[in-house]
């Protein structure tokens, strides 16, 4: 369900004049593994890093005349960047996902750390117009949504995000509402629901993420499940560069990835999310893997000895 995509220059240049970044490492079987992520260190004490972010929505226009939108309103309202009662602390959800991944740093030494997004300028609306060879809208219990052929997707992106010139230092958020993507030019080979990557230099990074209407996924995925799985990993892995043993899928569906993507060990769980309430409205967010997932840390430094922010992965991971 979730890729990454980057392009242009190689992740490798990525300097200080894009997003304050440190580094860590851990040891497994007699090998080193390093990795950058966003922020500060939190054995470095209790900082506070603040990254700009621009919402970018997406008013998506199928050939039959099926729409779908992404609202910043309801991305501004949300968890992602909206304070919600998370066990790490009442803040944003980037910020509980990395506090309590390094948990027993920050309870001990760094109770003030945090990694927070700045409130978002929200640009203008872009209309993107699919031909109908490269996707349909269609209506599911009178919910529309467009599924949408990766390959054609992605380029138009790519294209969107190039022309609008961002700085590296900021996140741009990009929403679409209820779409998917299919893969190798089969509309039954679905879905990706989003994606996040770096570009340009190698600096620039970005989160683009669908926003799910309410029962359109029969396991209940839906409204912020995407965004928080992309943000939480554009956070742990900005530039899609940090290399980790190569780990299974927890149901053993497949052989996954060498990647540190926190998002992606959780998605073919039956119920990958849980819910969480910003004033009275409630939310899915994806349950969230811990560094010590990946390294296989006994115990892990996760808040309560788990390996997921809601322990719905209760063990290190399977090696391929």
């Amino acid at each position: 369900m979730f890729l990454v995509q980057s392009w242009g220059g190689s992740a490798s240049h990525a300097t200080a004049a894009g997003l304050p970044a440190w580094n860590g490492s851990f040891t497994f079987s007699g090998t080193k593994y390093t990795y950058k992520m966003v922020g500060t260190s939190p054995a470095n004490g209790s900082k506070t890093t603040t990254v700009p972010t621009e919402i970018l929505p997406l008013k998506v226009v199928m050939a039959n005349g099926v729409t779908v939108t992404g609202s910043a309103a309801k991305l501004k309202a949300s968890p992602v960047l909206s304070k919600a009662a998370f066990t790490s602390g009442t803040t944003q959800l980037a910020d509980a996902m990395m506090r309590s991944e390094f948990w027993t740093t920050v309870s001990a030494s760094a109770p003030n750390w945090h990694l927070l997004l700045a409130a978002p300028k929200v640009l203008p609306t872009v209309t993107i117009k699919v031909p109908s060879a490269d996707g349909t809208g269609l209506t599911f219990k009178g919910i529309p949504y467009a599924n949408i052929n990766y390959n054609w997707w992605s380029s138009k992106l790519q294209n969107i995000i190039t022309a609008h010139s961002f700085s590296a230092a900021t996140l741009p958020l990009i929403i679409s509402g209820s779409t998917f993507l299919y893969l190798n030019n089969n509309p039954s080979d679905c879905c990706v629901y989003g994606y996040h990557g770096n570009y340009g230099s190698g600096a620039n990074t970005y989160a683009f993420a669908n926003w799910l209407a309410s029962g359109l996924v029969s396991n209940g995925n839906a409204d912020v499940y995407t965004m928080s799985h992309e943000v939480s990993e554009w956070a742990n892995d900005p530039y899609v560069n940090n290399i980790v043993p190569e780990w299974d899928q927890p149901d053993g569906s497949t052989c996954a990835s060498s990647l540190l993507e926190v998002g992606d060990p959780v998605e073919f769980l039956p119920k990958p999310w849980y819910t969480i309430k910003v004033g009275t409205t409630t939310y899915h967010p994806s349950d969230i893997a811990g560094v010590s997932w990946f390294a296989h840390s006994s115990p892990s430094t996760q808040k309560n000895g788990l390996y997921s922010y809601k322990g719905y992965l209760t063990a290190p991971s399977t090696l391929c």
